[in-house]
């Protein structure tokens, strides 16, 4: 093992080192930065095979913290997990494979993905020491889907001048924004953009919750740091999303079962009295403005239809999900637990409908995102 090459990127920049790592197809293990903000590139004859914290180098597959932080699995599983690699000496992807908790081509997915934003990471830097070690990469990558670092080097300067028209709009990964609008903004923002763009903003939004900071949203819409910012700054400008004043959080549980018995016919007195206005005015401000463009006795178009009715259901969800939390000062572990009264709130709310809902519970925080179709 030697040392090809090290040094600062303030004196040599990030784009020298891609070119010349390329240029002479160099094999490898490129380290940027220092300690525990130090991440790290492996080359195979000049082309990435994968990237990561630099703190997890040395392992075959440094994508446990990713697919925790993505809600691929939970941090008990991948920890019983790193506990059999230990004992086993099998590769966590191994095992990650043969528990069924991933699929073959969701784990390379997820692979891809990690080694695209280490990279995004290493062009974003102007300064801090670098070091490139001349070593064997082990890994079990096809050549032609390995990504060769002059490519890399040209996408992500692509991508660094696309980031600097937008990154301002969102201040910062610990910021919460809400919903004060519909996707429809959107649509006109993005005209004449691809569909992707569209269905990524589409897929942000249903994160936006008022209580998700800027890096949960990113990391639960699997789309990358880039692609997931740039999806908020348009919602922002479109008017769709703004800056929560503070981070709403989960409510305390209850201190005694007093307590519980004196807010919950309260709350459900409450939601009770107040939801049917808030569904009237929903229908208001989406509906009635589309309408008066439609000629009258014409019927709403069935693309408009589903949305409204897709939006309510989830927002009915929602508050079945709240409203168990004010009464028993827990929110549900699953939807299956509020299976029957969902089904009394819709019949269209049946146990297998709920199923195809993602619903998690995190640390106080619940993630609820309705089905893809």
């Amino acid at each position: 093992m030697s040392v090809a090459l090290h040094g600062n990127l303030r004196d040599f920049g990030i784009a020298e080192v891609f070119q010349l790592i390329g240029q002479q197809r160099k094999t490898g293990v490129l380290v940027v930065g220092d300690d525990e903000d130090s991440i790290f590139l492996a080359f195979d004859e000049g082309r990435v095979v994968r990237g990561g914290p630099a703190k997890n180098r040395l392992q075959r597959d440094p994508l446990g913290p990713q697919l925790v932080r993505s809600g691929y699995v939970t941090r008990e599983q991948l920890e019983n997990l790193q506990r059999e690699s230990e004992r086993s000496a099998r590769p966590l992807t191994d095992l990650l494979l043969a528990t069924g908790l991933i699929e073959p081509g969701t784990l390379e997915e997820v692979q891809h993905r990690l080694t695209k934003e280490t990279v995004f990471d290493v062009m974003r830097r102007k300064s801090g020491d670098f070091r490139f070690t001349a070593e064997r990469v082990v890994h079990d990558t096809k050549p032609e889907n390995l990504l060769g670092a002059e490519q890399i080097l040209m996408d992500g300067l692509r991508m660094l001048d696309e980031w600097q028209t937008f990154a301002d709009i969102v201040p910062s990964e610990d910021a919460v924004f809400r919903r004060i609008g519909n996707l429809e903004a959107v649509r006109a923002l993005t005209k004449g953009d691809s569909n992707a763009r569209l269905g990524h903003a589409e897929r942000v939004l249903q994160l936006i919750d008022g209580r998700l900071s800027v890096r949960r949203v990113i990391d639960l819409s699997r789309l990358g740091t880039f692609e997931a910012t740039r999806a908020l700054a348009e919602l922002r400008q479109a008017g769709v999303i703004e800056l929560a004043v503070t981070k709403v959080r989960a409510p305390r549980r209850m201190r005694n079962a007093s307590r519980q018995i004196e807010w919950f016919p309260m709350v459900r007195v409450a939601l009770g009295t107040v939801l049917p206005f808030i569904v009237l005015g929903f229908l208001a401000v989406t509906i009635l403005p589309r309408l008066e463009s439609t000629r009258a006795g014409s019927a709403i178009p069935e693309r408009l239809a589903h949305q409204i009715g897709r939006r309510l259901e989830t927002e009915l969800v929602r508050g079945l999900v709240e409203t168990r939390f004010f009464e028993s000062g827990a929110y549900p572990a699953s939807l299956e637990e509020i299976a029957p009264e969902a089904a009394l709130a819709s019949p269209s709310l049946t146990p297998s409908r709920l199923a195809d809902y993602y619903y998690r519970v995190r640390e106080g925080e619940v993630v609820l995102l309705a089905p893809a179709q």
